[in-house]
């Protein structure tokens, strides 16, 4: 009887030993499954964040990602194991893919449309309440006028000469209609050293009068048409220090002939010794003229504005010239330039403002929120953005007729599939390797 009980007591004894090697055994191998097979994943999720990145290596202002890996901490479920669970692991996980907001290479495309950014920040786009923003800037203009992405995202900027409100930026609303020129400021110098000279009877011929000025200079101005006529404004030499200084425009222009000058006006000019005209006579260097048109336009009323010229020894010329007026006529074009004002190239060869261009910034561009077709969002971790025009603070300037080419260095992620590759291959045969052994541990205790 003894010898039984001791047989049966043994027995249990065995028993229990080989159900605690079972157990032990099996948490292991399991262990060794699940720690490849987060490997297996983490690696697979790795090589998919290359793959997104060399596929966007062609892809304008692409920003490329980063997997970056993180380590997962077992849990202890038996106290038995408290000596080795504290650090045991269970794999590896991918926590984030971090994007990567280093500037790409600007490249010159020659299209008018086409606008990168130099240094920080972003254009926005979409809801002026909410907008998104993005580092493309490949724009086009939709069949409502509205300046917008590619994907159809108006573009959002300052209309005009406005630069409080935020606004989708309409490219068609530009003042088109002429306005007539009603001032004429020149600026120059006529020089003191030159001779004397006599104006020419009335009724001379444009040769006469070109041969008897001491200085000729011809500058444009638009009637309420928007056409551009030229004013000729001739300087004749009374005395040292006086000058009778005359205008004129072609006749042809005013129904009086072709070729036939006919007189705007005429003033006298006096320079004190030191070269200036007296700011007590500033109010009186000027012509006064009225303009009867042929072609139908108001006739003009028009002053020329002379008390800006000098008489200075060293030569006669006209150094810049402003005036109100400016033809009309359809857009031809558009432009952007480095501070992010938006153009219109017009049929009369006059320029005007469409918009502004502004730039905005992030506090922590690792907070922003990739959302397709190269647009990002704003989140809490990112911040509030900041609007600011182009060339002020942080923003960088503008580069026009350019696009900010992709971030993605394809050698580089070539290095890093490799690295990848090897890591899920590696995870694979301890998948594999623990699965058999599992197999045999399983045929071993039964």
């Amino acid at each position: 009887m003894q010898n039984i009980a001791r047989g049966t007591y043994r027995q249990a004894r065995i028993a229990g030993a080989l159900g605690l090697f079972r157990e032990h055994a099996q948490m292991r191998l399991e262990s060794a499954i699940n720690t490849s097979r987060e490997g297996i994943n983490a690696h697979g999720q790795a090589i998919a964040v290359v793959g997104d990145n060399i596929s966007n290596a062609s892809t304008p202002a692409f920003k490329r990602g980063r997997a970056e890996f993180a380590d997962i901490m077992g849990e202890i479920t038996d106290s038995r194991n408290s000596e080795v669970g504290a650090t045991s692991g269970d794999g590896v996980s991918i926590r984030r893919t971090r994007l990567n907001f280093e500037a790409g290479a600007v490249d010159y495309t020659g299209r008018s449309l086409d606008v990168a950014l130099s240094g920080n920040g972003f254009f926005m786009v979409g809801d002026p309440a909410a907008p998104q923003l993005t580092r493309l800037g490949n724009f086009q203009i939709a069949a409502d006028g509205t300046l917008q992405t590619q994907s159809g995202e108006p573009v959002l900027g300052y209309q005009g000469a406005d630069v409080a409100q935020l606004v989708p930026i309409n490219m068609q609303q530009v003042n088109i209609q002429a306005t007539a020129t009603t001032t004429l400021e020149l600026f120059g110098n006529i020089d003191a050293s030159l001779p004397p000279s006599t104006p020419p009877p009335p009724g001379s011929a444009f040769s006469e009068i070109n041969t008897a000025a001491t200085f000729v200079a011809s500058q444009s101005i638009y009637d309420s048409l928007g056409e551009r006529h030229d004013v000729t404004v001739c300087f004749f030499k009374n005395s040292p220090n006086q000058w009778t200084v005359q205008s004129f425009v072609n006749g042809a222009d005013t129904g009086a002939g072709a070729g036939v000058p006919v007189q705007v006006g005429q003033v006298v000019l006096n320079f004190d010794s030191s070269g200036q005209i007296d700011p007590a006579n500033a109010a009186s260097s000027a012509i006064q003229g009225t303009i009867n048109w042929a072609n139908g336009a108001a006739a003009s009323n028009l002053t020329i504005d002379l008390k800006a010229f000098t008489q200075f020894a060293g030569g006669s010329r006209v150094t810049n010239s402003t005036q109100d007026g400016r033809g009309g006529g359809e857009i031809l074009a558009y432009e952007i330039d480095a501070k992010g004002g938006i153009y219109a190239s017009l049929a009369s060869g006059d320029r005007a403002q469409v918009g502004t261009l502004p730039v905005a910034v992030v506090q922590n561009v690792d907070g922003l929120q990739r959302q397709g077709n190269s647009l990002f969002g704003t989140t809490a971790e990112s911040g509030q953005m900041q609007i600011g025009l182009a060339g002020q603070g942080a923003t960088g300037e503008l580069a026009p007729y350019s696009l900010e080419s992709s971030n993605v260095d394809i050698a580089n992620q070539f290095v890093e599939l490799v690295i990848y590759q090897r890591g899920y291959q590696a995870n694979s045969q301890v998948l594999s390797a623990a699965n058999e052994m599992l197999k045999g541990t399983i045929a071993l205790i039964r």
